[in-house]
This record gives C-alpha cells, sequence and structure tokens, in this order.
C-alpha cells in the first residue's frame, strides 16, 4: 500500500484527518509539552509534507469548502482557529465564550458549512453552536452563539443537511439536534432525537439520509425529513473512530481501531445501505480518513505514515 511520510505522528483524535477539494491534507499532533503540538500538513499534488501552525489541545480539524475556496479550520481549548488552505496564514479567531469552571474543560469541536448563507457553524462544549459570517476572507463575523432546546451534552459533531435545510448537531449523550437556520438571529434547535446512539463521532448528510457513526462501531441512516431510523449497521468489530462522506455519489468511508477501511454505498433515497470496498490499512489504530480523487489517505494514532488507498 502507497504511503507518505508527514512530520510528525497523529493524535489519537476522532476524524484526525481533513482533505481539501484541491489536494491538501491535514492532521493534528497534539503534545503535552509546551510548544510541541502542531498542524501536519502534506500536499497530494506534489507529495511534499511540512509542519503547520503550534496548536494547543486541539479537538477536531476539518476544511470546508467556502465560496472563496477551501479554509482549514481546528478547534480548541482555546477556541476555533481558521486559516488560509495551506495554513499558512490565520484568517479568523473565534475565543470561547466564557471560561471554563473548576471541574469542566471548555472547547470548541466539529465544524460545517451552510452556503445559502454563507455561514461557518461551530459545535461547542455546553452543547450550544456558533455561526460565523464567512461571506469573504478578512470578513468574517462572529454571529450569536444558539443554545440547545433541552439540555444537553457536548457537541461531537456537526453538519449541512440541505435536503432538511438544517445544520444538524450530534451530542456526546448519544442526541442528534437540528437547527433552523437563521441570517442575523440565533438558530433555532427545531427538533431533537434523543439517545440515538452511545458516543457519536461523525454525522453526515447523503441526499435525503443522514448518516450517524457511532464509536462502539455501528452506522445509523435516517431519513433527513422525519427522522425515522432506516437502518443500523455494524461497521467495525472495534471502535469506529473517523467517518467521511461523497454526498454526490452516496458514499460513505470509515475507519477504526481493528484497522480497517471500509467503504458503504448509500442508496440517496431509500438508505439502503451495502459494503462497496473493505480493506485492512495497517497494523495500527486507524484515527483519520478523507477522501480525495482515487480514493482515501489514512492516519494511525503515533505514526507519520499517511496511507493511500484506492477503491
Amino acid at each position: 500500500m502507497a504511503a507518505s511520510q508527514l512530520t510528525s505522528g497523529a493524535s489519537l483524535l476522532h476524524n484526525n484527518l481533513a482533505s481539501s477539494s484541491t489536494g491538501y491534507v491535514a492532521s493534528i499532533h497534539n503534545s503535552l509539552n509546551a510548544g510541541q503540538g502542531k498542524l501536519l500538513l502534506h500536499s497530494l499534488a506534489s507529495g511534499q509534507s511540512k509542519d503547520g501552525p503550534e496548536v494547543v489541545q486541539a479537538t477536531s480539524i476539518r476544511y470546508l469548502e467556502t465560496l472563496h475556496g477551501p479554509v482549514l479550520v481546528v478547534t480548541s481549548t482555546n477556541g476555533t482557529q481558521v486559516y488560509t488552505e495551506d495554513a499558512s496564514a490565520l484568517i479568523f479567531f473565534l475565543p470561547l465564550s466564557d471560561q471554563a469552571g473548576p471541574d469542566s474543560i471548555r472547547y470548541h469541536q466539529a465544524a460545517c458549512f451552510v452556503p445559502m448563507t454563507q455561514h461557518m457553524v461551530i459545535g461547542t462544549s455546553k452543547g450550544t453552536i456558533w455561526p460565523v459570517s464567512a461571506v469573504a476572507a478578512g470578513q468574517y463575523v462572529q454571529l450569536h452563539e444558539s443554545a440547545p432546546s433541552s439540555p444537553t451534552a457536548e457537541v461531537s459533531d456537526v453538519c449541512f443537511s440541505p435536503i432538511a435545510d438544517a445544520v444538524v448537531s450530534v451530542h456526546n449523550n448519544g442526541d442528534l439536534r437540528l437547527w433552523r437556520v437563521s441570517e442575523d438571529a440565533p438558530y433555532t434547535n427545531s427538533d431533537v432525537v434523543a439517545n440515538l446512539c452511545q458516543a457519536p463521532v461523525r454525522v453526515v448528510s447523503l441526499g435525503a439520509q443522514l448518516a450517524v457513526a457511532d464509536g462502539p462501531g455501528s452506522i445509523f441512516i435516517l431519513d433527513a425529513t422525519t427522522r425515522e431510523l432506516k437502518a443500523e449497521v455494524t461497521a467495525h468489530g472495534r471502535w469506529l473512530s473517523a467517518a467521511v462522506s461523497r454526498e454526490d455519489i452516496g458514499l460513505l468511508v470509515t475507519v477504526g481501531e481493528d484497522t480497517v477501511l471500509n467503504v458503504w454505498q448509500v442508496d440517496p433515497s431509500e438508505g439502503i445501505v451495502s459494503l462497496h470496498h473493505s480493506t485492512v490499512v495497517a497494523d495500527k489504530l486507524l484515527c483519520g480518513v478523507a477522501l480525495h480523487g482515487s480514493g482515501a489517505s489514512v492516519v494511525a494514532y503515533d505514526s507519520d505514515q499517511l496511507y493511500h488507498v484506492n477503491f
């Protein structure tokens, strides 16, 4: 299996690999040693790897495709940093809204993009979501932090569902929540599916469906409009650590601590799930997967290898 070398090892975080439409991939290397945490960047086109900016206890990494091109969004215990695609310049910083109490750590986690309003939406450890107007580079404006309709746990992931015309969040207690988008007022938490799963790792939009990847190894497929459960698939024998999708062709790709990468075909209208491809990537704990032209790139915990899988 082809592999490239990163400048350091990937940390054990969910979804610890992101890819841009123009061929950059990025991962997080956290460190307990001051000044040692950093982003890891790799250009698929040139094959070159480099260190990105320093990070402190980063929690998630994602490329968002904005109308002014791809941006790299990194959330952490400091807040949210938005960088240019190659991480050479900081575009925007969203700080935490308040200090943590003595018994908890505050952080941001996960990000998605709402094309019609050009909003970036960030999840928080308070279970809130935070829209940011991202009309153009250099013109980012933080909007209104939006509270859930009932008490919930930390946001684990967020996505935008065009069919539901809503932002969808999943939370560490297994809740799935829908949020009605607003131009200039707080988003409204319009629906809740309580205790959908145990420990959601990722939520993605797949046509008329939503797919939720759950840490214990299952994938849940829901109707995006009615939130009816259409399918539950046992996807991995051990912890499912990352998932990524290609909505236009109904592909969902998952990796887990069982060393396996699985490619699932999800019928966009019916939500029927079939296994399209499966392969053992490396004898390591896989912790990130990102899609590109011919397949996927994968990272594993504490390894500086960037594996390339074609399917």
